[in-house]
């Protein structure tokens, strides 16, 4: 009884988000829609490996190929989920490209099941839960069905590998756009999906292992599978949990900035001669002395650019190349500087929260986790630190 409860437990946690995801699948945005996929698929994954834990070899012998198609198909979707998050764009047909090999290797296990006829369940049996044939003493069918089982493990950890990278680096590059258009990140940055991407790799790493090992070891052993089982249980539970509480922003970015951010044209270089960069930092210095916009919260680089007559992309790479620092890091510095010009004016006390409003952040956390890099300490220690040296002199 316990043993089944935990086979089925993966399988349980995806059909449970598949049907939060289901309900509201007319109203999701893109990304949502895409992570319905995703979990659906995945409790196609867990049923199947419920049904070969729960040794019924006639029915997973029925339902292996589309169990290919599944095991090679929930991290490319996953990836898709990904570029959904940081671009607007929609895709397009050839967007599924990376499918192809589930695809190919799901339709070469169910033709040659066909051709198998009515050996499938034996060789489902001794191939799959026993491990007890040798290739060379097998059919024709049966050689296809073994060297794609090999060919399915090499591409498995193949698109693991690459999914990973180009899932760091998309959201890396998306942050990046993030902190370069706002000055308040907060609630906009991917951190949520970064943190659980790096899980996601130590998921990836543990289903390396366990595809190594094979689910005939489990079989063996029984009781070990409660430890995959709760790991992947909760791998996925975070992933539906997080993914249904994110808000997509990419929509927004794009509607804001009047530009497609995966267009071409707003990373290409802009060239600007160093007299004209030294008249854009004058302008920039000039506005947040004089004007003190850091401290509107809600501020955008457009609006900086709109305010000395210039536009995005020379503000963005002033910012960037002269600076390197990004925009929000920039604002940041001047917000943390009148931060501290507030800790220490004699002439009235403020509160903490009084500073947080009057330098322009959004969260009290966001202000005092800037601090600390800036400064190195905390506003209270800081301010003592200044108190401290006052009085020495």
């Amino acid at each position: 009884m316990i043993k089944s409860i935990f086979h089925t437990l993966p399988f349980t946690v995806c059909l449970f988000w598949s049907v939060i995801f289901l309900i509201e699948y007319r109203r999701a945005d893109p990304a949502k829609k895409l992570l319905t996929f995703f979990m659906i698929v995945c409790s196609f994954l867990y049923f199947s490996h419920a049904v070969y834990f729960n040794k019924n070899i006639p029915l997973f012998s029925v339902i292996e190929s589309l169990y290919a198609f599944c095991t090679l198909a929930v991290y490319p979707l996953y990836y898709l989920y990904i570029c959904k998050l940081t671009d607007p764009k929609p895709f397009q047909i050839k967007s599924y490209w990376i499918l192809i090999p589930s695809i190919v290797i799901s339709l070469w296990a169910a033709l040659f099941y066909v051709l198998l006829d009515d050996n499938r369940i034996s060789f489902v049996e001794n191939n799959l839960f026993n491990s007890l044939q040798n290739v060379n003493n097998l059919s024709f069918a049966a050689k296809g069905q073994s060297y794609r089982l090999v060919i399915m493990k090499i591409v498995f950890i193949f698109q693991l590998i690459l999914i990973c990278i180009f899932s760091f680096k998309k959201l890396i590059r998306f942050d990046k756009q993030i902190k370069n258009y706002y000055a308040n990140t907060e609630e906009k940055e991917l951190t949520p999906i970064k943190r659980l991407l790096i899980v996601f790799i130590i998921y990836a790493f543990l289903s390396v292992i366990a595809n190594h090992v094979g689910r005939v070891f489990f079989l063996q052993e029984p009781w070990l599978v409660i430890i995959p089982s709760l790991i992947f249980s909760s791998m996925i539970f975070a992933i539906g949990y997080i993914g249904y509480k994110h808000i997509l922003i990419t929509d927004e970015l794009y509607k804001e900035t009047n530009y497609d951010i995966a267009d071409k044209s707003i990373v290409m270089e802009t060239t600007q001669t160093p007299y004209m960069s030294s008249q854009l930092g004058e302008a920039i210095n000039q506005l947040m002395e004089e004007k003190e916009v850091f401290r509107q919260k809600g501020l955008l680089i457009t609006d900086v650019a709109r305010e000395i007559g210039s536009n995005r992309t020379y503000v963005s790479n002033y910012i960037n190349k002269e600076l390197n620092i990004s925009f929000s890091e920039f604002i940041n510095i001047y917000r943390i500087k009148f931060a501290q010009s507030l800790l220490t004016d004699t002439n009235q006390s403020y509160s903490m929260l009084e500073i947080i409003e009057l330098s322009g952040f959004s969260h009290e956390g966001s202000f005092y986790r800037t601090f600390k890099k800036q400064t190195g300490l905390t506003p209270a220690q800081w301010r003592e630190q200044q108190c401290s040296h006052i009085e020495s002199l």
